[in-house]
């Protein structure tokens, strides 16, 4: 994945870098008026000695990126599912007595956020092993 990026700070082979969040509009935000693209501001390796205001190519490996987004995106809409199917049976088997669409939903939801925990732990290991980063890959013309 390759991604335009600016430099508002430099500190030795580390440097700052913001870029602008794309919309899913396509930019025409005053059509939809449903998305508020802003800024996000990131931490690359700056090998190529790279200078605060410049315009560079910021670079992850592709792998990576793949990586993340299924485990930000897609783990969590598993979590939910296999909630909202074993609701009824778990709720059953307990001796509860609820609506199996009830009891599937509160599962769903806790299974849910048992993953955003579990992702937020991963996360941070991530961070601390430099395994998802960006790097500064030049600077554009």
């Amino acid at each position: 994945m390759e991604e335009r990026a600016r430099v508002v700070f430099t500190d030795g082979d580390t440097a700052r870098v913001v870029l602008k969040r794309a919309s899913a509009c396509g930019d025409n935000c005053a059509q939809c008026k449903g998305c508020t693209p802003g800024m996000t501001y990131v931490e690359a390796k700056n090998l190529v000695g790279a200078k605060v205001g410049q315009e560079v190519i910021l670079e992850m490996k592709g792998r990576m990126f793949l990586g993340a987004v299924i485990i930000t995106y897609v783990l969590p809409l598993i979590a939910l599912t296999i909630g909202i199917m074993l609701g009824p049976i778990a709720w059953n088997f307990i001796g509860l007595k609820i609506s199996g669409d009830l009891s599937g939903i509160i599962l769903g939801f806790v299974f849910m956020a048992a993953t955003f925990f579990i992702i937020n732990m991963i996360d941070k290991r991530y961070k601390k092993s430099g395994k998802l980063s960006f790097r500064i890959a030049k600077v554009a013309d």
